[in-house]
């Protein structure tokens, strides 16, 4: 299905899809090429938060190869680059294919989710912890419009973030076949590896404030990548440990790598994100 909140943007509509609309809306302009595995990587985190927010901004995407003279005019200079427009001027950017937590603190900087977006909201709860609010309100949500699968796969995953592994598997398991291919539905069946993984071990925050304390923090690294994982932040977890990797190898007994390997199985080998995890390894594994 198309989204209604994503759009492409060439010379002829950029001053009025772009600079104009963004006087009301922000903008994401997201600059891309077919060629560039990391846009490919990019695209559909893009993709999905401008269906979270919910119109609270609006992705615009420019084929680089095709408007090259546009792409020239913002000195671009790498791909993906994105810059987020309000009022018309550019007011945050980034370049590379970052970690969809990341992009999301830029957003809700300068972007506020729209108060007639409540699964944005749902989501949100679960960031910040509050889960039984995050699933009373998707189950409302659902009373609503109980054929939403992709609503069913997000209170799952709210459920299986407040460790209640049973309910979320339940829920995924009467789901459609189609739905269960989805990656939202492997990681909450492969939950109960990475539930094991934090059993009586510190939460999300305190893994966080560990490792800002002190990066070479192996086990607060190794634990957080399991946290974002049950928060289907695949991006952050792959980060994580190919970084782990890298300085700490012998940490559990080559435990990094291992767990990165079952995280590239549970993605599925057309993933882009296990793709380009798999050749960051094989680069590490090399040295």
């Amino acid at each position: 299905m198309s989204n209604p909140y994503s759009i492409q943007v060439t010379a002829a509509n950029f001053e009025s899809d772009v600079l104009m609309q963004s006087r009301t809306t922000p903008v994401l302009l997201d600059f891309y090429a077919e060629w560039c595995g990391p846009c490919k990587s990019l695209g559909p985190i893009l993709e999905k938060l401008a269906g979270e927010y919910a119109g609270a901004f609006i992705l615009a995407k420019i084929d680089s190869d095709a408007e090259q003279m546009l792409v020239a005019s913002m000195g671009v200079r790498s791909l993906p680059t994105v810059v987020l427009f309000k009022d018309g001027q550019p007011v945050d950017h980034f370049m590379g294919a970052l970690p969809e937590g990341e992009i999301r603190t830029m957003l809700n900087k300068h972007v506020e989710a729209r108060e007639d977006a409540p699964d944005v909201r749902a989501k949100a709860m679960v960031e910040a912890g509050q889960y039984d609010d995050a699933i009373a309100l998707y189950q409302l949500l659902l009373a609503d419009d109980p054929e939403n699968h992709g609503m069913y796969l997000e209170m799952a995953l709210a459920l299986l973030a407040k460790g209640d592994i049973d309910s979320a598997e339940a829920i995924v398991s009467r789901l459609p076949d189609v739905q269960k291919l989805d990656p939202r539905a492997k990681a909450v069946m492969a939950g109960k590896l990475f539930l094991e993984i934090l059993a009586e071990g510190p939460d999300r925050a305190t893994c966080e404030a560990r490792l800002a304390a002190n990066a070479e923090d192996s086990e607060a690294a190794y634990l957080l990548a399991a946290h974002a994982m049950l928060m289907d932040d695949a991006d952050r977890a792959i980060a994580l440990l190919l970084d782990l990797i890298r300085r700490d190898r012998a940490f559990k007994d080559d435990g990094a790598r291992v767990l990165l390997v079952k995280i590239f199985d549970r993605l599925g080998v057309e993933d882009p994100r296990a793709r380009q995890g798999r050749r960051q390894l094989a680069t590490l594994l090399m040295v």
